[in-house]
């Protein structure tokens, strides 16, 4: 009995050994379960991680059909997308960053954000987004570089504070300045001038550029000195410093800047008993009219901006602008110089408005009316518009340089009396009469509602 009793404390010793491994072992193993259900969880290829990733697709896809609900709705009976609608939808897009995005620009490619993914819109209306969130916190201390597009031709400057709206030179560069004033680049190649041309040159570089647009110039009219009245320069010898520091600039950069739009005022203008306000290069502002050439020149120096020179543009920068349009294939030389009805505002042609406003004939008695919804603008009426009313009187980037109001410049006349010098067309006019290249003339004195102003800026 004594040997039964020591033989079964042994086992008793043993059994508890073998119970303490296997709580090792069971330990061990759930560590292991524990380990796996974590990786499955969390890992690359985890749970979690699809979760998180299809999480963040769902997203990007929502954002992406949010813009192309908004493109699907921006196309025109022609089949094209049409800008000014394209920006109203985008505007009403839930969750899009109107600080980030262009929601005024009329070229294509433009780039939105939406739930702070950025998304391209294409030339064709396709919606790209790329996989990165944008950043919408405060980047004042970083900003964002920004850089204009050059050639060994044109190399537009910016000027100080002032942001790109478009920085293609195929479809047109357009900057907005500190004064929300803006801009658009006209290339003048500097392959047009001789290898040997200085930019002191004046004479030379002058000759080349009449050469150059010489399809859009008139003998009858010259970049030439009158007198005090007619531009407001003391003398002859103001006059050609001034035209020849433009000379010298076009040179270097090869181009300049001109307003995007007419020169505008805040403030409708009835009478040249009209104070003289503040002009701006704005869309949706009334023409500045009812002012003389002097008083228009006058008010153009006060639009620089960025150290750089604002002025009436001289005879020789239209014909330059319209050779550029030409060149770019915007427009063909006939609807340049022989009738502009197809995208000017003309009394004769019929075309439809989205913004701004618009005022019947005459201009000095009736009331500007807002518009709403649209209105089409009737055949054989003649209606004075805003400035941008509509992109179909834009080429480039640049509005209303055909019709509307014709545009004082820095040219002289050869017509006794009338030495003062308007270009462009005529609201109540026809396109034919008075197509973009076309000039006009008045004494110093010779202030109506039919001419404004636009700037150019080098």
């Amino acid at each position: 009995m004594a040997k039964l009793e020591l033989k079964t404390k042994k086992q008793e010793k043993h059994n508890k050994g073998i119970t303490l491994i296997a709580l090792i072992i069971t330990i061990i193993v759930l560590l292991i379960l524990a380990g796996v259900s974590i990786a499955t969880l969390t890992g690359e290829n985890g749970v979690l991680t699809k979760a998180n990733t299809a999480k963040e697709e769902t997203q990007k896809a929502s954002a992406k059909e949010k813009v192309q609900v908004a493109v699907m709705g921006s196309f025109g009976t022609d089949g094209k997308i049409d800008s000014d609608t394209l920006n109203k939808n985008l505007e009403k897009v839930e969750g899009i960053n109107k600080e980030i995005s262009d929601l005024t620009g009329i070229t294509l490619p433009k780039k939105v954000v939406v739930d702070d993914y950025k998304i391209t819109i294409g030339e064709k209306g396709q919606v790209t987004i790329e996989g990165e969130k944008e950043n919408s916190g405060d980047n004042t201390e970083n900003p964002p570089e920004v850089t204009l597009p050059s050639t060994d031709d044109t190399k537009p400057f910016l000027p100080e504070d002032s942001e790109i709206i478009s920085n293609s030179l195929e479809t047109g560069v357009i900057i907005k300045d500190k004064n929300q004033n803006e801009w658009v680049w006209v290339e003048v190649p500097k392959s047009i001038y001789n290898s040997n041309t200085t930019s002191t040159d004046y004479t030379a570089i002058e000759t080349a550029m009449q050469t150059y647009a010489s399809a859009y110039r008139d003998s009858n009219y010259s970049d030439t000195f009158y007198a005090k009245e007619l531009h407001g320069f003391a003398d002859e010898t103001e006059y050609n410093n001034h035209k020849n520091n433009m000379l010298k600039s076009v040179f270097e950069n090869g181009g300049f800047y001109i307003g995007r739009y007419e020169t505008g005022s805040e403030t409708p203008r009835f009478s040249n008993a009209n104070n003289l306000t503040t002009p701006v290069i704005q869309r949706d502002a009334y023409p500045y009219n009812f002012v003389t050439s002097s008083q228009a020149q006058a008010k153009a120096t006060e639009i620089a901006t960025g150290g750089k020179t604002a002025s009436l543009m001289f005879g020789i920068q239209w014909d330059l602008t319209l050779k550029f349009i030409e060149e770019k294939g915007a427009k063909t030389q006939a609807e340049l110089k022989t009738n502009s009805g197809s995208w000017g505002n003309y009394f004769d042609v019929t075309f439809n408005i989205t913004r701004g406003f618009y005022i019947t004939a005459p201009t000095t008695s009736n009331s500007w009316n807002e518009v709403t919804n649209s209105y089409t603008k009737p055949d054989s009426k003649s209606i004075l518009l805003t400035t941008g009313s509509t992109d179909r009187n834009s080429v480039l980037g640049i509005y209303d340089l055909a019709g509307n109001v014709w545009e004082w410049t820095l040219e002289k006349s050869s017509t006794p009396g009338a030495p003062c010098t308007s270009r462009g067309g005529i609201y109540n006019d026809s396109g034919s009469f008075n197509p973009s290249t076309g000039h006009n003339n008045g004494s110093s004195t010779h202030s109506f509602d039919t001419i404004g102003w636009r700037v150019a800026l080098w």
